[in-house]
């Protein structure tokens, strides 16, 4: 069992808490993949969008990522399938977040901290 802190309003889907410990097995500086911080950021327009950390070695630092979960009904404005194929190529090539994974209500991706 994962021992998550939510200060988030809502659970993220259980395939989101899967590849999150599955990403985190893989960091050698992440003190306790089991302790897992999840905080609801606010001002995302069609999705619902969670930062996610973990306490690494250094001690004060984390490792963290975003997590995006699709937003519903925003179809009749974009295509998700397009919005999906167009952020991968452009992680692909080094423009914006690096994509991390995918499950079937979102992705994960590099977290950038901006202010």
């Amino acid at each position: 069992m994962v021992g998550v802190h939510r200060e988030a309003e809502h659970s993220l889907p259980n395939e989101a808490l899967k590849l999150l410990r599955c990403l985190a097995s893989g960091w050698d500086d992440v003190v306790d993949q089991k302790e897992l911080r999840i905080v609801r950021l606010k001002g995302a327009m069609t999705n619902e969008v969670y930062k996610c950390g973990w306490q690494t070695e250094k001690g004060a630092s984390t490792r963290k990522v975003l997590v995006r979960i699709y937003g519903e009904g925003v179809d009749a404005f974009f295509d998700r399938h397009d919005e999906i194929r167009t952020f991968e190529c452009m992680s692909k090539h080094g423009q914006g977040p690096r994509l991390l994974g995918r499950f079937p209500e979102g992705r994960v991706e590099e977290f950038i901290h901006a202010r």
